[in-house]
């Protein structure tokens, strides 16, 4: 839909409002890297607010994979399957993964704002890199939030189908493509709790 006649600055607002400050959300899983494939289910508990999660992801035969707690700046596991370990640091990569997705996913009121007929893109500059939030459609919804550094775009997240439950609302399938290290993740909300 045409966004001519939308005001920049308040066509975030109802998005914001209705993004729910705690979540917990059955996730399906898919991890890709290169030819290979990884197919998983999630169980996510989020603090929104106090930018603080829980999760623990089984194998489609039930088998326990790991179990993580986090926050904004760090992660602890309490439980990881030793195998997945022997990749890197499993908790550490989950744990960037989550807070991509679902952390900050409102510009500042102080984003430089590029208007285009059919979207809108709010741009903050970080310290380390820049962050991009471009929201299309009426009302307004985020559907991508790239994030780059000298000029390199390090990943991307992009949000389709958000579902309205209790007047928040959740993104019901999630595509995380990270750049720097070659992989994608597919997430798909089976049930929201």
């Amino acid at each position: 839909m045409s966004l001519d006649n939308v005001d920049p600055l308040s066509y975030t607002l109802e998005f914001t409002q209705r993004i729910p400050e705690r979540m917990e959300v059955v996730n399906s899983i898919v991890f890709q890297y290169k030819w290979r494939s990884f197919t998983a289910l999630g169980l996510t508990d989020l603090n929104i607010k106090e930018k603080t999660f829980v999760v623990s992801c089984m194998s489609p035969v039930g088998v326990k994979l790991f179990e993580l707690i986090g926050d904004k700046d760090s992660v602890k596991a309490n439980f990881v399957l030793k195998e997945l370990l022997q990749r890197g640091d499993l908790p550490k990569a989950v744990g960037e993964d989550i807070r991509r997705i679902y952390f900050d996913n409102k510009p500042l009121q102080d984003s430089v704002i590029k208007k285009e007929r059919y979207r809108i893109i709010y741009t903050e500059n970080k310290d380390t890199g820049v962050t991009k939030y471009i929201f299309a459609e009426l009302p307004g919804r985020l559907i991508e939030k790239r994030y780059y550094e000298a000029g390199r775009n390090i990943w991307s997240v992009y949000y389709y189908d958000y579902r309205l439950v209790k007047e928040k609302l959740y993104p019901a399938y999630c595509l995380l493509k990270n750049y720097k290290y070659g992989y994608k993740l597919f997430t798909r909300i089976k049930e929201i709790r």
